[in-house]
């Protein structure tokens, strides 16, 4: 429609012409244009030149044109538009707000925009669920607002809360300030609904413990709309924790203010938030929004620690004793919420400070391991310097994310020039220091020539058709997140198999192995020790084992990271990890022959951090070896990264379909000196999961809870908490049960390992001789589930997430069961099938493994 070349803007995207696509012709824009107006209201639809320059921009203020903006008000009216410009091949891009600062919703190539600020609803808050389900739309803060009355809060807020959309914050995976306690968005996500690139609408499966097959739903989170629209979101809420405590600990330098930072988490304190303004940074809030901050310190840091009354006392204490010894010479508590929002109003206003003195911003998003953000600053500052800016920063200093900001005119071309190498080597040096080259913004248009700095051809090659499996005709939010390589790899070079062995000792040697079986035809069956094979549903070909993998290949724990080899045994893990004061949460205390890539493989449940979603929320980074005999590695030991597709999270539930995982990297957590492991019992199932569902809407909840009934008639309300706070827990706790007139029993720590145990026996018994089944509903509906178990028949249910498993006789449990996912019986395996995914699953399945050499393609049902 209109003539303009597809490069306008003011940087030079000339790259983009080698990527081989072009804007759609005319006669194909003016019939989509036509079907659209023939189809919606008049409202709904525009296509005139002076009002879509306001959808020709994001925050980074290049400027592409589109060919046209449609306000969808609905999921349907979403599809519609979908399959209307599919159908004559024109590009679409889904918008919310549009603030974020990677042109990942600039329309490079023109095409249809789809404005989802319409889409505006709060369609239901489920306390006792704790989840929220919302349109795409809805902003971020208008949820917390809409929250408060239940005392429930959304973790991710990041800076652009106030106008970012949920939609947009799921489409790059959205940070903020208390990630470094919380997470990021997708460790809130629990399902989306989505239209696809050819028009249909869908659930993703579950990211509870009990999904069956691929986690889509953390795959699309962070895909900046390039694999699928979302419509609709189901949002993982907390309750509001009992107290809050807000601190401004002020240094004469950096290095002084990050020493503090690495003192406080040494000590085993995980705040809810740690932030870092440099001088500079300082300088400029201060003169916008006058927030007290102290013009002449050298850096700030802005410190929360929320929780139990008691342990936010103990810890607000800690981290001033810390400070002082780290040189702060200076420490303010907020006596009040007025006085903290005061110092949170500097914080959040930096971005707003900053382009008051240039006429355009540059803001990068690194993260490098939280111990080297000294280094990574002290490079930027350099990098700033040979180039001829003066770069400011602030920090997400509890997770090693760091925002330079460089200041130049867009209209000087010898600045730009400058300010792009200058941001070129920033995100070198990042990468160079073991990080990524973005934490929460995404990679948009704006570092997509930048993510070969991180990722190889081959990994690179491997998220370009995972994006082809989602959108084989590429019109999903084109040239964005990543680009294949010039040249496709070619698969790794095969030599004539020597000794190779079936049970490898390096990533090198089981790549050998998977091409020689590739070149033999041989089917392959990847795994550990094998103990849980049935569990796949799939007979046992050539084992390739991973039991001689096991080493520890870094322990870095300043950073609370731990990378190690798959075959590790999980239980050896969590003993050493103890020994360092340390936990990662789903490792069990017993079962020596359960390794580590075993559990990531099976998305194994483990009740102690029950309000978690799983592995996903634990595992950063992982190296496999897929079908063709190559070593792929994503992820990195960051605690963010948005860099490319979080193809990490295919990994996990994926069960050797795509190939063997060599090597994961895991977060850590600090193990509290004090834990708790106790029960309470009754004879009433339903009064125990009464109390159970109750403790998840508390601040004071436990960290883990599980209902069991492994003897019949003896059913047993089990929690345990490993991180601080025990005392007023255990207090609470003991509260509630005299309440309701039950009595708490409290054992020792080493009770772990014969509660593991039994469940492992009751496990293969059923496995062997009856029959295992799982699966998970809404937690509320889990009575349903109870009241359908015969007497005599054992369960273990898991109130947090909703996920159960029954030992029975054989064929005892019904394939009509509420939310059945996985029955074993008498060897014969029945698996629910993931509703219209199937096919999107065997194309991914087809992007590791072309050959089948881990097993068909074809989805087991």
């Amino acid at each position: 429609m209109h003539k303009q070349g597809a490069l306008a803007g003011q940087l030079d995207r000339l790259w983009v012409a080698g990527a081989g696509a072009s804007r759609a012709d005319s006669a194909a824009v003016q019939g989509v244009v036509s079907a659209l107006n023939a189809t919606l209201q008049p409202d709904q639809v525009i296509s005139d030149r002076e009002r879509l320059l306001a959808f020709s921009y994001d925050a980074t203020g290049e400027r592409h044109w589109p060919d046209v903006v449609v306000f969808a008000q609905s999921a349907q009216e979403v599809e519609t538009a979908v399959q209307i410009a599919a159908a004559q091949g024109v590009y679409i891009l889904a918008r919310g707000s549009s603030s974020n600062l990677s042109g990942g919703t600039t329309p490079v190539l023109g095409g249809l925009i789809l404005s989802l600020t319409r889409m505006n609803h709060i369609r239901h808050v489920d306390v006792l669920n704790r989840q929220a389900v919302v349109e795409p739309g809805v902003i971020n803060a208008d949820l917390q607002v809409a929250l408060q009355s239940w005392h429930f809060f959304y973790p991710p807020d990041p800076a652009s809360h106030r106008i970012s959309t949920l939609g947009g914050n799921v489409a790059e995976n959205s940070g903020g300030p208390h990630c470094v306690k919380y997470g990021v968005t997708v460790n809130h996500i629990i399902q989306l609904e989505v239209v696809l690139a050819d028009g249909r609408r869908l659930l993703t499966p579950t990211a509870r413990d009990y999904r069956v097959g691929l986690d889509i739903t953390g795959l699309l989170t962070g895909s900046e709309g390039t694999m699928a629209i979302v419509t609709q979101i189901t949002a993982q809420i907390a309750p509001q924790p009992e107290q809050t405590a807000t601190m401004l600990a002020v240094f004469a330098s950096v290095d002084e203010a990050l020493h503090t930072v690495s003192a406080i988490i040494a000590h085993h304190i995980v705040p809810s938030t740690l932030e870092l303004l440099d001088k500079k940074s300082l300088e400029i809030v201060e003169s916008f929004v006058h927030a007290g901050y102290p013009v002449d310190a050298g850096a700030v840091l802005l410190i929360e620690v929320d929780g139990p009354s008691a342990v936010v006392q103990a810890q607000t204490a800690a981290i001033a004793d810390i400070a002082a010894q780290g040189g702060a010479h200076e420490f303010r508590i907020a006596q009040s919420a007025l006085e903290a929002d005061a110092l949170w109003k500097g914080r959040r206003a930096h971005y707003g400070a900053a382009a008051r003195i240039a006429p355009h911003l540059w803001i990068q998003d690194v993260t490098v391991p939280r111990p080297l953000l000294a280094e990574m600053m002290r490079d930027v500052i350099v990098i700033g310097q040979h180039h001829g800016f003066n770069i400011f920063c602030s920090a997400h200093a509890g997770d090693g994310n760091l925002h330079p900001i460089i200041t130049y005119d867009p209209a000087n071309a010898d600045e730009v020039a400058r300010m792009r190498q200058a941001d070129h080597d920033i995100l070198a040096a990042c990468v160079n220091r073991g990080g990524a080259i973005t934490g929460e913004h995404g990679i948009g248009i704006d570092k997509l020539e930048n993510l070969a700095l991180m990722y190889g051809p081959r990994e690179r090659q491997t998220m370009s058709d995972l994006k082809h499996a989602f959108d084989p005709n590429g019109v999903l939010n084109p040239l964005k997140v990543v680009l294949p390589p010039p040249v496709r790899p070619s698969d790794p070079h095969w030599e004539e198999p020597s000794d190779h062995t079936w049970t490898p000792n390096t990533a090198q040697e089981a790549s050998q192995a998977v091409m020689d079986a590739r070149q033999a035809g041989i089917q392959l069956s990847v795994g550990g020790y094998f103990t849980g094979w049935a569990m796949t549903g799939r007979p046992l070909t050539t084992p390739l084992s991973t039991s001689h993998l096991r080493q520890i290949v870094d322990f870095d724990k300043d950073n609370l990271t731990v990378e190690v080899e798959a075959g590790m045994s999980a239980s050896e893990l969590a003993q050493w990890l103890r020994h360092e004061g340390l936990q990662s949460p789903f490792l069990p205390y017993s079962s020596p022959k359960t390794t580590v890539g075993g559990m990531i493989a099976a998305n194994a449940r483990n009740w102690r951090h029950a309000y978690l979603l799983g592995w996903r929320d634990v595992v950063l980074g992982v190296e496999w070896i897929d079908g063709r005999g190559q070593i792929l590695r994503f992820g990195r030991k960051t605690m963010k990264n948005v860099a490319g597709y979080d193809v990490t999270k295919l990994a996990i539930g994926s069960w050797g379909r795509l190939g063997l995982i060599s090597k994961a990297i895991l977060r850590l957590r600090p193990l509290a000196p004090q834990r708790l492991l106790g029960y309470t019992q009754s004879d009433t199932v339903d009064r125990l999961l009464d109390m159970a569902l109750q403790f998840g809407t508390s601040a004071s909840r436990p960290d883990g809870v599980v209902i069991t009934r492994l003897k019949p008639g003896q059913a047993q309300l089990w929690i345990a908490h490993e991180s601080p706070g025990a005392e007023p827990i255990k207090a609470w706790v003991e509260g509630q049960g005299r309440e309701a007139g039950l009595t708490w029993t409290w054992l020792e720590d080493d009770a772990w390992v014969s509660w593991e145990d039994e469940r492992t026996r009751l496990w293969q018994q059923a496995l062997q001789h009856g029959t295992y089944a799982e699966g998970g509903v809404l937690p509320t509906h889990l009575s349903h589930v109870i009241n359908r178990v015969a007497l005599d028949h054992l369960f273990i249910v898991y109130p947090a997430s909703g996920a159960y498993e029954i030992f029975a006789g054989p064929n005892d449990v019904p394939l009509n069961l509420e939310g059945l996912s996985r029955r074993i019986s008498e060897g014969q395996y029945w698996q629910q099938p993931t509703d219209g995914w199937d096919a999107t699953q065997d194309r991914i399945r087809h992007v590791f493994d072309p050959d089948g050499i881990f097993g068909p393609s074809k989805s087991r049902t």
